[in-house]
């Protein structure tokens, strides 16, 4: 197992919607496709950011209530001119952007890379996804889904246009904390099927469609089956690199904001996601609140 220093890199990238997600180099690159267009992960869309001052980017996020979408802080937290939501067939604005409390600006170790986007109207067409609310996620087999770039475990990930949604495996084997990390990260890592030392956890053997998150990915959802039902487990935060090349390559891991910690936050945003009546209309608003 390898131990050279972390490094990490930001998921969000200056592009139109690009092709999601580092596959295995020995696996067809249609079978992710096929995965990412399941029914159960229809509510990952891709949203496409503007700053305030100056640039844009592309991240990924999940509708988890008819006006609301979850998403990683980082993606949003440089002050947001303009955004829009596209799911599906659904393409809306973005009204107002809440960033949790708990997030400090790069600080992706410490936790908290979560903000939740309010649509200007309601999607009719896409069942949110179901938030977890809390234990069966570590040691489960997740499923990661964004929009974010490609490539394979041999080349890491590459700039790459398309539109295409893509999902992969992995198995959920740590918490942040085995790292000295904050303990509400979810831990994946990538592993090589030619090579077990590229392991930086659990087994060494990867699975069927072993998988990593790339940039545009940040903000997507890790997703379990949890007692017959699909839920919104992880959001797509982070890449840490040993090899100290942090592009998603054989031997990465990805980290994931874990959502169970962060439901009280959630609903004192949305009372009752997937629920709440919902009104259009109104001006972009960012909502900030650091931790002490």
């Amino acid at each position: 197992m390898r131990s050279m220093p972390v490094m990490m890199l930001l998921l969000a990238v200056g592009s139109s919607i690009a092709s999601a997600g580092v596959i295995r180099h020995d696996r067809d690159d249609a079978l992710y496709q096929q995965l990412g267009q399941q029914s159960q992960f229809s509510a990952v869309g891709a949203l496409g950011i503007n700053y305030t001052g100056g640039g844009s980017t592309t991240c990924s996020g999940t509708l988890i209530a008819s006006q609301w979408v979850l998403t990683a802080a980082h993606c949003v937290d440089d002050g947001v001119s303009f955004a829009s939501f596209i799911t599906g067939s659904s393409f809306s604005f973005v009204e107002e952007v809440h960033i949790s409390p708990d997030w400090t600006m790069n600080d992706f170790l410490g936790g908290g890379d979560l903000a939740l986007l309010k649509l200007s109207a309601p999607v009719s067409n896409i069942d949110p996804a179901f938030l977890h609310q809390g234990g069966g996620d570590l040691g489960q087999v997740g499923t990661a889904v964004g929009y974010g770039w490609t490539g394979t475990g041999l080349t890491g990930s590459q700039s790459s246009t398309g539109g295409t949604l893509r999902a992969g495996n992995n198995v959920i084997d740590a918490l942040g904390s085995a790292r000295g990390w904050d303990d509400r990260i979810l831990l994946t890592d990538f592993d090589n099927p030619l090579d077990p030392n590229d392991s930086n956890y659990g087994s060494d053997q990867p699975l069927d469609l072993e998988y990593s998150i790339a940039p545009g990915d940040s903000g997507g959802g890790l997703f379990v089956e949890y007692e017959g039902r699909w839920e919104l487990a992880g959001v797509t935060s982070f890449i840490n690199s040993t090899d100290g090349s942090p592009n998603g390559d054989y031997g990465d891991s990805n980290g994931f904001t874990r959502v169970s910690d962060y439901t009280g936050w959630i609903n004192s945003i949305i009372p009752a996601p997937g629920t709440m009546p919902v009104f259009a209309g109104g001006l972009m608003l960012m909502s900030r609140r650091r931790r002490a």
